[in-house]
């Protein structure tokens, strides 16, 4: 690495990028639902269940589970491949998100 390139590295670490990114989802039947369907990549997410555990996971499955009031936090992913649904059948769950897009 060159010193213009280490310089340049100091100078843009006090750079921020990237929008907010704020959504929620509440579930209106027992199948794995997701954010957005195409891909969106996301730093720093935090994930809150607002309503009614939930199950989060893959496309495939949906087994970590999240209760109401709980949070997790992910860095950089693309959330168009986190899947979550209702952790009780029947009981329609709220889950928000606060990130930063990529």
């Amino acid at each position: 690495m060159s010193l213009e390139d280490i310089e340049k590295a100091i100078k843009d670490a006090g750079n921020f990028s990237g929008a907010v990114y704020v959504n929620s989802n509440t579930a209106t039947d027992d199948t794995a639902r997701r954010f957005e369907t195409t891909s969106k990549k996301l730093r720093d997410v935090v994930l809150r269940v607002a309503t009614n555990s939930q199950l989060l996971g893959t496309s495939a499955s949906q087994v970590y589970p999240v209760n109401v009031g709980e949070t997790v936090g992910i860095s950089k992913l693309d959330i168009s491949m986190l899947y979550f649904k209702n952790a009780t059948a029947g009981q329609n769950g709220t889950v928000q998100i606060l990130a930063v897009e990529e």
